[in-house]
């Protein structure tokens, strides 16, 4: 593979600041006021709806329950309390639920509904939602629909569920994504205030409520199914409905026994089911034990009890044969009509999951992330899992990276937006799970996961002075569980990218060994040929958005270093920029453009780091950038040059590394996009449609290691993993399994795959010849392996002794750094001349958790 060789440091030298800059102005700017302040704590929650109509609205929510709007893109917000019946008074709302199209960025239709919910701690001592009213509207907002029992004389109005039948809430509303009017929504039965639910005898369970008519009427679905569901675990709208007809899909316990006798972990006893009626006949039982799942794109994923069959056919079920720690993965797509097994060369004891889906053409997850429980201490507790890439058919997954970041379903797993193919993910070094923080390191693919390689670094920093570093010196970023966890005095910017701007690329990290988690030791950086290469950009973390369609990058400085006084802007991606005067200085939490981001109108939002409300806390503030109605510090209008379309853009290659056709999963692309050196802004109106793509012969990059083999070092050979016995999947007996090990990228284009996969293979479960095909495979990996070993055998032999005692007894923790890395550097060359991997790992799943990407 001969399109990474030797590119690391001639990427590092093409890194070069431009010192002439050529968007420089000595423009100086009006000063920003507040669009809104006095909100009394912090905005934790700010939507920007746009209907496909054009219409707009934007919602901020406090965390004192508080909502503001604006109809003018922030140019000025009006408390709506007051319209809202009750919410005037001590009833605070807890979000805002709308339709959003991910895809288009705008929202299906101008229904919403604000959840109100009253924290209140019942007697076992768990905090609930008791609130009973709701708002609706079917306007986005103009008019609210009330609650029942504060609604005007003869008005409609929108009626808790709990209203009848008391308990609590536990979800949010959930509208039919095919028509906004039905809803679901799911609450814990009154019995569970009034007693334990494990004495409860089933009293005390999830009944499932539906309404027909956006709120003004709600159906028990446990009622309705003349309890042949005992309790709802779990629901969502099935993803495609059958002439017209409410289709559900739910995980249940059927059975009240079954109900009272449950406990916390994997129940045999909940199944996967589906009901088109509303559960008045007897439902479908699409999957026995299935006890959690989700949809993405149209595909069904459910975690399903591995041993359910055995379980449910012996007599005696005897409780220290049926542990329920294991669970395999069951995929359909289409639509849950059939599912298959996924296999994981892994076993499947885990403590979670993650699915990536990001390409709608291809069925089936992208990538699943696992939170292994593996059996050593220390990596059992480090927050780590390994990324598996998918093959075509959903079925086999193949092991991408092991050790990547996994933070309470955050995972350090990013993609490029408008370029396919390209992934950033943070990895733990080999023997650094004593201190994660001390050994991230950034890795790139350009090929799906296929192969992955370090970060080349820029070669100066934002002055234009040489970067140097001791060691290995590679640019390392931050990705999601920077942004997802943490308070906003300790996050840091993720990989961030926009496919209005395709192929630039914004990040906040450091160069060095390691990513770095000290704000006083991180930069913030942009690549604009999708990773290649990266420059500096500016000094410090910061919050960054793209507008104007990717004409613009809006930043700040983030809070975890502190209050800012202005907000930043650049023209020509990073190579200069014009600063924006706060009137108050203030702790930026993040920026927001319209959902399409096609606009020139910014939101800012934070707390006034001069100003406190009254319980002590940091008040929240607003700002609102309008781009086209800046004006200078004399109070005069700036308009921005517009783009000229035969001038200011130019046709872009996104290239691989080292790779001089430009070829990316089988295509070439050529892509439209702004000048960097054009000052300009994109009109209004301005659509980027000049990508045309051609397709290529398929070569080794378009290939990956198939299920049952990993690479051990960059772009090296796929090796037959130890301990996976083919045959034990189903979805490879009877199957050819290439002597390579490889197998095509899913969503590869690429023509010609015989020459990319290599001559020869065999036919898995066919006859002991194949078993034997199997163990001369793996032995003769292993011979090639022992002889690398024995070349340098001399080399090592002082230093294998000391690096068996640093891995077995983690000597890392009290070692000096020097020596530690020194160490890794040795730990894995012998793991990899001895085909050595981790120990298998045992554990048990996490229920299904409605992450974005989704986590199961």
């Amino acid at each position: 593979m001969q399109r990474a060789v030797a590119l690391f440091a001639a990427l590092a030298l093409a890194s070069v600041w431009h010192a002439d800059a050529s968007c420089a102005t000595t423009q100086t700017f009006k000063q920003l006021q507040p669009s809104q302040t006095g909100l009394g704590t912090d905005p934790y929650e700010v939507e920007w709806i746009a209907t496909q109509n054009g219409k707009s609205k934007l919602f901020v929510v406090t965390e004192a329950g508080k909502v503001y709007s604006s109809n003018n893109e922030g140019a000025s917000f009006t408390l709506i309390n007051p319209n809202l019946r009750g919410a005037d008074g001590d009833l605070p709302v807890l979000r805002v639920i709308y339709q959003p199209d991910y895809k288009s960025g705008h929202a299906k239709s101008e229904y919403i509904i604000l959840q109100g919910c009253l924290a209140e701690v019942d007697t076992n001592g768990f905090e609930r939602c008791t609130s009973k009213y709701h708002w609706a509207s079917k306007d986005l907002g103009e008019t609210w629909i009330q609650p029942c029992g504060l609604e005007d004389s003869g008005a409609d109005c929108f009626k808790s569920p709990t209203t009848e039948a008391g308990g609590s809430i536990e979800t949010t509303f959930r509208m039919d994504p095919s028509d906004p009017e039905r809803l679901l929504v799911k609450l814990s039965r009154k019995a569970c205030e009034d007693r334990d639910w494990m004495t409860s005898d089933g009293a005390c369970g999830h009944d499932l409520y539906y309404s027909g008519d956006f709120g003004k009427s709600w159906i028990n679905l446990t009622e309705r199914s003349k309890h042949r569901v005992a309790s709802f675990v779990d629901f969502d709208w099935a993803p495609s409905q059958a002439d017209q007809k409410p289709g559900i899909m739910a995980t249940v316990y059927e059975d009240l026994d079954h109900f009272a006798s449950g406990g916390y972990g994997w129940d045999y006893n909940v199944h996967f089911v589906y009901s088109e009626d509303l559960f008045a006949s007897p439902h479908e039982k699409l999957m026995k034990c299935g006890n959690a799942f989700e949809i993405l794109n149209k595909d069904v994923y459910v975690a399903k009890v591995a041993d359910c069959e055995e379980y449910h056919a012996s007599a005696d079920k005897d409780p220290s044969k049926f542990t329920g720690s294991q669970v395999s993965l069951q995929v359909s797509t289409d639509g849950g009509r059939r599912f298959n097994q996924a296999c994981f060369p892994v076993s499947m004891d885990q403590n979670g999951y993650t699915i990536f889906d990001w390409n709608e053409n291809v069925a089936g997850p992208d990538f699943v992330v696992v939170d292994h429980d593996e059996e050593d201490e220390i990596e059992r507790a480090a927050p780590i899992g390994n990324i598996y890439s998918s093959d075509a058919s959903g079925q086999l997954y193949s092991l991408s990276m092991r050790r990547t970041i996994y933070l309470g379903g955050a995972v350090d797993f990013i993609n490029v937006e408008g370029i396919p193919g390209v992934y950033f993910a943070n990895q733990v070094a080999a023997g650094g799970v004593a201190d994660p923080a001390e050994f991230v390191q950034t890795r790139v693919t350009y090929n799906n996961g296929g192969a992955w390689q370090s970060l080349a670094p820029p070669a100066v920093d934002v002055s234009g002075k040489p970067i140097s570093c001791q060691g290995t010196c590679a640019l390392h970023l931050h990705g999601s569980s920077s942004w997802d966890t943490g308070t906003w005095e300790t996050r840091l910017g993720s990989v961030y990218s926009h496919a209005s701007a395709p192929g630039v690329i914004l990040a906040t990290g450091n160069v060095g060994h390691a990513l770095s988690f000290d704000p006083t030791k991180v930069n913030t950086y942009l690549s604009r040929d999708s990773g290649i290469t990266w420059f500096e950009i500016l000094q410090g973390p910061h919050i960054y958005e793209f507008g104007n369609k990717g004409g613009l990058i809006v930043a700040a400085k983030m809070a975890s270093l502190g209050p800012a006084t202005k907000l930043q802007f650049s023209r020509d991606e990073g190579e200069s920029w014009e600063d924006l005067p706060l009137a108050r200085e203030m702790n930026v939490h993040n920026i927001r453009v319209d959902p399409s981001a096609d606009g020139q109108v910014l939101v800012v939002h934070g707390t006034d780091s001069q100003n406190t409300s009254g319980d002590g806390d940091p008040d929240g503030v607003l700002y609102t950038v309008d781009f086209s109605k800046l004006k200078d510090a004399s109070g005069n209008a700036f308009a921005f040059p517009a783009c000229d379309a035969a001038a200011d853009y130019e046709i872009w290659n996104p290239k691989v590394p080292g790779d001089a056709d430009g070829c990316i999963l089988g295509k070439k692309y050529t892509m439209e996009r702004r000048k960097r050196d054009s000052c300009c802004l994109n009109d209004n109106d301005y659509e980027r449609t000049k990508t045309t793509s051609t397709t290529c012969a398929c070569d080794a990059y378009d290939t990956e290691c198939q299920y049952g083999a990993e690479r051990l070092v960059e772009f090296g050979e796929c090796n037959r993993m130890p301990n996976v016995e083919l045959d034990k999947c189903p979805a490879l007996v009877g199957q050819q399994y290439p002597n390579s090990n490889k197998r095509m990228i899913a969503g590869t284009a690429c023509t010609g795959d015989r020459a990319a996969l290599g001559v020869g293979s065999f036919k898995v479960g066919d006859s002991k010849s194949s078993k034997k095909r199997e163990k001369k495979s793996e032995r003769g990996a292993m011979s090639e392996a022992t002889k690398a070993f024995l070349a340098i055998l001399i080399v090592f032999a002082s230093l294998a002794g000391f690096a068996y005692a640093y891995g077995r007894f983690d000597l890392g923790r009290y070692a000096p750094e020097g020596v530690r890395r020194a160490m890794d550097a040795v730990q894995v060359r012998i793991d990899e001349m001895l085909g050595r991997r981790a120990a298998a790992p045992a554990g048990y799943f996490e229920p299904l958790g409605d992450f974005d990407n989704e986590e199961l």
